[in-house]
């Protein structure tokens, strides 16, 4: 039996959220949601580099793709489109695309944002300092472009 607090927040989050539709002028309270938990994700990587120990690189570069998965989709969210689970960034980019004909990122970069967060994650796949700065970067620069087309500004959240 689930506890009231955690059957609510499951709930919370199965109700149809991807339908949702806004106009622009219009703040989508599930859109800030999805703005809010990248935000979170990015506030993780706002420590000093240089105290990120080898081992918890692959975390920190998680961090870095879920930011911008996460804004990516608060972007769709925001223009009316559902989206599936996926962790693909250039899937969702060019999802982005098509409806907003404005939005275009260079697919390497977002390629290797999505190995290198997602891959990180199982032996085998290391990140060394000099990709670690390069994909925080990428990422800051991604994070700024959504952000903007998404009506926030990065001071202003919470």
């Amino acid at each position: 039996m689930l506890s009231p607090v955690i059957a609510g927040a499951i709930q919370s989050f199965a109700r149809p959220w991807i339908t949702v539709r806004c106009s622009m002028a219009e703040r989508n309270p599930l859109v800030e949601e999805w703005i809010a938990k990248a935000e979170g994700d990015w506030d993780w990587t706002e420590v000093d580099l240089s105290l990120i120990s080898p081992r918890m690189r692959d975390g920190y570069v998680y961090h870095l793709q879920q930011c911008v998965e996460k804004l990516i989709k608060a972007r769709l969210l925001q223009l009316g489109q559902t989206f599936k689970k996926t962790h693909d960034l250039v899937a969702l980019s060019r999802s982005l695309q098509q409806l907003d004909p404005g939005w275009s990122w260079g697919e390497d970069e977002l390629e290797d944002l999505t190995v290198s967060g997602v891959m990180n994650r199982y032996p085998g796949f290391d990140t060394s300092t000099e990709e670690l700065l390069e994909l925080k970067e990428m990422a800051s620069l991604l994070r700024q472009a959504l952000l903007l087309r998404l009506g926030s500004n990065p001071r202003e959240l919470p």
